[in-house]
C-alpha cells in the first residue's frame, strides 16, 4: 500500500513537473518564434538605430536656370520618443540649454504616437550658441541628437511666392494614405510647384546607422550595417522669365491683384505675379500657431493665389465674348448702329452706360474701341442666354484651365440651368442678359481664364494649355483647345470674325477715344480690352487684357488690380509699362 501511494506521488510530481516545463516550452516558443521578430527589432533598437537622412529637394529655377528655390545646410535637433520617455530629462536642464519644455516635447511626441522609435524634429535651423551648449551637455540629454539637414531659402525672397508655393512638415492626412511615402516630420510640398511636382523634387531617403547606450545616447556609428546616402531630388525648370517676373511684382507694389503674361504660341507662362504676397521661406522655418493664424486672418489674404484663385467679375472685358455670340449667331451687322444717350431702357428699369452723356452712334468696331454699355446690352438681347454661354465656355470659362499648379478655381458660368436654381425656373428676367452682356452679375472669372481667353484671340482660336513648368515629365500638353472637349473649332468662330474683334481691340489701344490709350507701345500694334467692374465691397476692380504684335501675336497679358478704379486707368497703364519694357529688351 505504501508503494502504490509512494508511486502515485511521484507520477503525480512528474505531471507537475512536466505541466511547468511545458508552459515554459510554450512560453519560449511564443518568445522566439510567434514574437521573436518584435523583440529581436526592440533589442535591436536597443544599441542600433536607424536614423532616416531626408534627400536635399531638387532646385527650382526660372527658364535661363536662375535659381529661384535653393537648400542651405543647417543644424536641426531630434528626439527618439521611446527615449526619452524611459529617461526623462529635468525641466531646469532643458530651460537652461534648448529653452524648451517637457511638455512642449511632449506634445510633439504626442502627435507621433505611433512612431516611437522616428526622430522628432524639436527645433530647426539651430544656431552656433544652442549647438554648442547641447555638444558640452549631451551626457544629460538621453535620446536626443543633431542632424545636419537641407534647409529649403528663396534666393529672391518674396519674388513669385505663389508660383513656387512652400515647403511644411507633413500633416497626419498626408500620412494617413496606406501607400503614403513620408515619414512623421519630413518636409514635403504645400503649395505651389513645391506641391505639384512634389515627388520630383523629393528625391530619395537615405539611412545611417548608429550604436546607442542603454539610455538612447549615441556612442558612434555601427560598423556591421553599410550607410545608405541619400539621393537628391531633380531639378525643376519654369517657363518664368526672372526679367519679366521682377517688373510685374514692381509694377503691383502696394497694390491687390494679378498681372499675368503668356506666350500664346505655346502656353508657356512668362510672368504671374499676385500681390499681396508672403515671404515662403518663413514656412520652411516654421511658423507658431499664432503666426499661422496672423497670415490666415489678413484682411488682404497674402495666401490666396489671386492669378488662378480670385474668381471675379470680368466687367467690359467679357464684351468680347458678347461680341463672339453676337457674331457667331449673326445678330450684328457691321453697318448697323445703336445710339447710345447714356442708358437703355428694358421694361421697367434702365441700365446705364458708363459715359453718362452717351456715346452717340455706335457701331460694332467702334462699341468696342469705345467700350459702350448700350450697345452690348441690345446685341445680347437679341443672341440669347444659351448662344452666349457656349460661346463663354469656347472661350474656356466655368471651368479649369488645366494650368499645372495646383488649387486651382473654376469661377461661374452662368447657364440655363444655373440660373433656374437660383432664382426660380424662368424667375429670372432678361435684365440679366444685359448684366452678363457687360460682365457684371453672376459670372465670375479668374485672370488664368482672362489670359487664356485673350490668347484664344490672340491665335484666332488655336491656342496652346497655358503651363508653367517647362520641359520634363510634368510638362502638360501642349495640344490646342480644338483637341479636347472645351474647345471644338468647327463650333466656333471663323478667322474673319476673330479678325473683326482684334480691329476692334486694336483701336482700343492705339486711336483717340480708345479707353486703354494707357497700354500703347511704339511701333507696336498691341490690342486690348479695359474693363472696370463693379464691386459692392467699394470701388471698381480695374482690368485689361490685351497681346501684341497684332499681326503675329508672342505675349498675351492679363492684369487686374481689385478696387483699382477704371480699366483705363491703373490696370491698363500697368499693362502697357510691361509691354514696353518685353519688347524693348526681346
Amino acid at each position: 500500500m505504501e508503494d502504490f501511494v509512494r508511486e502515485k506521488r511521484i507520477l503525480w510530481i512528474r505531471r507537475i513537473i512536466l505541466f511547468f516545463i511545458s508552459i515554459l516550452i510554450l512560453r519560449a516558443f511564443y518568445l522566439q518564434v510567434i514574437r521573436g521578430s518584435i523583440y529581436q527589432y526592440q533589442s535591436e533598437q536597443n544599441h542600433i538605430r536607424q536614423i532616416p537622412i531626408n534627400p536635399p529637394r531638387g532646385l527650382i529655377s526660372d527658364r535661363h536656370g536662375k535659381i529661384l528655390a535653393d537648400n542651405r545646410p543647417t543644424y536641426s535637433l531630434f528626439v527618439i520618443p521611446f527615449d526619452f520617455q524611459k529617461n526623462p530629462i529635468d525641466s531646469t536642464i532643458l530651460n537652461q540649454i534648448l529653452g524648451i519644455t517637457p511638455d512642449q516635447i511632449q506634445k510633439s511626441i504626442q502627435e507621433a504616437s505611433n512612431h516611437p522609435f522616428l526622430p522628432i524634429r524639436l527645433v530647426r535651423d539651430m544656431d552656433f550658441a544652442m549647438l554648442s551648449r547641447f555638444e558640452e551637455n549631451s551626457h544629460d540629454l538621453p535620446g536626443m541628437f543633431y542632424e545636419v539637414e537641407a534647409l529649403r531659402t528663396y534666393t529672391s525672397g518674396s519674388l513669385a511666392a505663389h508660383v513656387l508655393g512652400y515647403v511644411g512638415e507633413v500633416d497626419p492626412i498626408e500620412l494617413s494614405g496606406k501607400e503614403s511615402l513620408y515619414n512623421f516630420g519630413d518636409i514635403i510640398g504645400k503649395a505651389g510647384v513645391e506641391k505639384q511636382v512634389n515627388l520630383t523634387l523629393w528625391g530619395k531617403r537615405g539611412y545611417r546607422y548608429v550604436e546607442v547606450d542603454v539610455r538612447g545616447r549615441q556612442v558612434g556609428h555601427f560598423e556591421g550595417m553599410r550607410d545608405i546616402p541619400p539621393q537628391p531630388g531633380k531639378d525643376v525648370r519654369l517657363t518664368i522669365d526672372y526679367p519679366l517676373q521682377c517688373l510685374a511684382e514692381k509694377l503691383l507694389k502696394n497694390e491687390v491683384g494679378t498681372l499675368i503674361a503668356m506666350n500664346p504660341q505655346n502656353g508657356e507662362i512668362l510672368a504671374m505675379a499676385s500681390k499681396p504676397d508672403f515671404q515662403p521661406g518663413n514656412f520652411a522655418l516654421g511658423f507658431s500657431h499664432s503666426q499661422w493664424d496672423s497670415l490666415r486672418s489678413h484682411p488682404q489674404n497674402p495666401l490666396l493665389h489671386r492669378a488662378i484663385q480670385a474668381q471675379l467679375p470680368p466687367g467690359s472685358t467679357f464684351k468680347l465674348v458678347t461680341a463672339a455670340a453676337g457674331l457667331k449667331q449673326g445678330v450684328i451687322h457691321l453697318s448697323d448702329t445703336v445710339r447710345c444717350q447714356g442708358s437703355f431702357q428694358l421694361g421697367k428699369r434702365w441700365f446705364d452706360c458708363w459715359k453718362t452723356e452717351g456715346h452717340g452712334s455706335v457701331d460694332f468696331s467702334s462699341a468696342i474701341k469705345v467700350s459702350c454699355n448700350v450697345y452690348f446690352y441690345q446685341m445680347n438681347l437679341k443672341t440669347g442666354l444659351k448662344p452666349w454661354a457656349e460661346m463663354a465656355k469656347c472661350f474656356g470659362f466655368g471651368k479649369p484651365t488645366l494650368i499645372d499648379l495646383p488649387g486651382e478655381e473654376q469661377g461661374i458660368l452662368p447657364n440655363q440651368s444655373y440660373l433656374d436654381e437660383k432664382y426660380g425656373a424662368n424667375q429670372w428676367s432678361r435684365g440679366v442678359l444685359c448684366n452678363l452682356a457687360v460682365g457684371q452679375g453672376d459670372i465670375l472669372v479668374t485672370p488664368i481664364q482672362m489670359v487664356l481667353m485673350t490668347a484664344i484671340i490672340a491665335q484666332k482660336g488655336s491656342c496652346a494649355l497655358p503651363r508653367i513648368i517647362l520641359g520634363g515629365s510634368q510638362q502638360k500638353s501642349t495640344s490646342t483647345y480644338s483637341n479636347i472637349e472645351l474647345f471644338n473649332r468647327d463650333k466656333f468662330l471663323s478667322d474673319k470674325y476673330f479678325q473683326l474683334i482684334q480691329n476692334g481691340m486694336f483701336r482700343v489701344v492705339n486711336e483717340g477715344g480708345g479707353t486703354g490709350l494707357a497700354a500703347h507701345v511704339p511701333n507696336i500694334s498691341i490690342c486690348g480690352k479695359t474693363g472696370t467692374a463693379e464691386n459692392p465691397r467699394g470701388e471698381p476692380h480695374s482690368w485689361f487684357i490685351g497681346f501684341g504684335p497684332k499681326e503675329e501675336a508672342e505675349i498675351a497679358v492679363a492684369v487686374v488690380i481689385e478696387h483699382g478704379g477704371s480699366g483705363g486707368g491703373k490696370a491698363a497703364s500697368s499693362a502697357g509699362q510691361f509691354l514696353q519694357h518685353y519688347f524693348e529688351k526681346r
